[in-house]
């Protein structure tokens, strides 16, 4: 599960620049057009997160990954939300998705 999924981890081999995201494999109502739409958002801000109704993600979208070592995904997505608003990150919302079954 992406919650227990560290994100520094994941972006070791990430370039700087390059846009990241994370999508949990277990989004059953997540669309091509919902990824469509991340991808599209970072291009004017610095994290995307796409919440779900229990409180955690499916989507979590950093435009610099280098960031990514000052916000832990363990977190659920409103914690995550203010940390990334606490470092002056510009976030944007997907819309909320249901919990998985």
């Amino acid at each position: 599960m992406t919650r227990f999924f560290r994100c520094a981890a994941a972006t070791r081999s990430v370039h700087r620049r390059d846009d990241f995201l994370m999508i949990t494999v277990d989004s059953p109502d997540l669309t091509p057009q919902l990824v469509r739409d991340a991808y599209d958002l970072l291009r004017n801000f610095d994290v995307v997160i796409g919440a779900t109704t229990d409180g955690g993600w499916y989507a979590f979208g950093l435009r610099e990954p280098v960031h990514a070592t000052d916000l832990d995904t363990n977190a659920d997505s409103s914690a995550l939300t203010l940390a990334a608003l606490r470092l002056g990150l510009r976030v944007a919302l997907l819309p909320t998705l249901p919990a998985s079954r």
